[in-house]
């Protein structure tokens, strides 16, 4: 029954709550580093999960009927449908959660076996990490509230962006992913393959391309009068 409310949350909702990606708050930010404990109980370095590639980290809490999985869910079959390869890390912000609790959420939704999920045992060092990413959390009555966000990190670690949202387009995720390999080289070239794949960048240059051709066209017929 819980699986089935959340299908039909992601029916109903999914669609308006297409996520957007938004720049870092802060360019350059590294946010510091955190151990936390896997599915096994077995400690390891949050940086250290993520090094080495493009990778988005998703804030969870295992209890969670809405959102939560919800955005797992979503996420899943973008990143089955997408050009973009990214190594992914779910996070529980909840102090409450176990290794057990972590397998638990896997096993329930299905999660690939690629994905990395972790929690923190120390609840102050959690709040400081997502404090750094401009995500905050605070317990209700029903478990948390929380904004719906999915942060993009670079193979190096810093954070390139923010899907805000539930719902993931595979443009975004493309787009996503060249911001994560631009952080890490501000080359031009880089950069600027980061922008073209931008669906805005293509409106402006299409947007280019006709007033260049109007021009032309005004340019023509002043000879044709001449």
């Amino acid at each position: 029954m819980r699986i089935r409310g959340i299908l039909s949350l992601w029916l109903t909702v999914g669609a308006a709550a297409s996520a957007e990606l938004l720049p870092p708050e802060s360019s350059g930010v590294v946010p510091r580093r955190l151990v936390v404990s896997d599915e096994q109980d077995v400690l390891r370095e949050l940086r250290g999960m993520a090094a080495g590639a493009p990778t988005l980290l998703l804030p969870i809490f295992t209890r969670c009927s809405g959102t939560c999985p919800l955005t797992a869910l979503q996420l899943k079959e973008a990143l089955g449908k997408a050009r973009a390869s990214f190594r992914v890390i779910v996070l529980s912000f909840d102090e409450d959660d176990r290794g057990a609790d972590l397998q638990a959420f896997r096993e329930r939704f299905a999660l690939p076996a690629e994905w990395l999920l972790a929690r923190s045992d120390d609840p102050a060092a959690t709040r400081e990490y997502f404090d750094q990413l401009g995500f905050h959390f605070m317990k209700s009555g029903s478990g948390f509230d929380h904004p719906n966000q999915t942060f993009v990190l670079s193979p190096a670690g810093a954070w390139a962006g923010t899907l805000a949202g539930t719902a993931f387009r595979e443009a975004e995720l493309d787009a996503a992913w060249w911001r994560a390999m631009a952080a890490d080289d501000p080359a031009p070239v880089r950069q600027l393959g980061s922008w073209l794949i931008r669906p805005e960048s293509w409106v402006a240059l299409a947007c280019v391309g006709l007033a260049m051709s109007l021009l032309t066209l005004t340019v023509l017929a002043r000879r044709a009068r001449a």
